[in-house]
């Protein structure tokens, strides 16, 4: 008897575990920011498309707000983008970012150029140290409730090639961030399992050492999910772009993505000032009609 109880408290141990980690995005207001890794939107678009699938049951209102060459440190080299313009700083649209979107949970992966391509250097880490505090504390005053730091992903760089491996950087920039401990911030340690993955492979996952194909897009997705506290689906990538569902999904998250960035209007090459929405939210409304009639077959 005593058993049996056992095992039905661990079993709903696990249940509510399980529960807890969808109900931290289920029903919410979920902002994704970052560089072109993140406004590229390929593990986005899986993220979404793995919640879609494995809980039609549940809402999940999800907002790609990534911006190439952006930092948090407001650095940037010298003549990046062949002199054109310098690397836009987040904190010039965090702003209105906060005000209009409202997020309640924020996921944010910044560091790829934070270090600006450099050796590490105390100035430029400080500087970034910095920015994820300044992230923190502009989040958690527009009212966000839960915050999770992804740290940088991998800058493939290849074994066995001489000179300066910019990936000591970011592991450098990693194992810092996840000595960051606030209430209402959870570190997600997305380095670390993407340079033992590379290890044990022979392809590289990007082909210019910063921005992941499809197979790193798809790791990046299943890291984040797990460190949330939910539960990924074992599926090879080949399955997931033959579901009609997927095309979906990514169809609206590029969408939404497009229209909400111009709405929030951000600094780059150019000025983009905030554009009204328009009937954006009603055309994502009828496309997640759609998905909405796959996911729940």
């Amino acid at each position: 008897m005593r058993r049996a109880w056992v095992a039905l408290a661990i079993i709903s141990a696990l249940c509510w575990c399980h529960g807890q980690g969808i109900g931290v995005l289920a029903g919410k207001r979920v902002a994704f920011l970052g560089d072109s890794i993140t406004q590229g939107g390929g593990y986005v678009s899986l993220i979404a498309y793995f919640l879609d699938r494995s809980h039609p049951e549940q809402t999940f209102d999800l907002y790609g707000l990534g911006l190439s060459s952006e930092t948090l440190s407001g650095l940037s080299e010298a003549g990046h983008a062949g002199g054109k313009f310098p690397r836009p700083c987040l904190f010039e649209r965090l702003p209105r970012l906060l005000e209009r979107v409202k997020p309640e949970v924020v996921f944010a992966c910044y560091g790829m150029n934070d270090g600006i391509y450099l050796p590490l250097d105390e100035q430029r880490f400080e500087a970034f140290k910095c920015g994820v505090a300044r992230l923190i504390d502009s989040c958690q005053a527009a009212g966000v409730a839960q915050i999770f730091l992804i740290t940088p992903p991998l800058y493939d760089f290849p074994p066995g090639e001489g000179g300066f491996n910019y990936d000591t950087v970011l592991a450098a920039y990693a194992a810092w961030e996840q000595t960051v401990t606030r209430p209402g911030v959870r570190v997600i340690d997305l380095h670390t399992p993407m340079a033992r993955a590379r290890a044990s492979r022979s392809e590289a996952f990007s082909k210019d050492r910063i921005h992941p194909g499809e197979e790193g897009h798809l790791l990046m997705a299943r890291t984040i999910l797990a460190g949330a506290g939910i539960e990924v689906p074992a599926q090879e990538l080949a399955a997931i772009k033959a579901d009609p569902l997927y095309a979906l999904v990514a169809q609206r998250r590029a969408f939404r993505s497009g229209k909400w960035m111009a709405h929030i209007g951000y600094t780059r090459e150019k000025t983009v000032e905030p554009q009204p929405l328009g009937d954006a939210e009603d055309e994502a409304a009828r496309m997640q009609v759609r998905i909405d009639a796959l996911r729940r077959r």
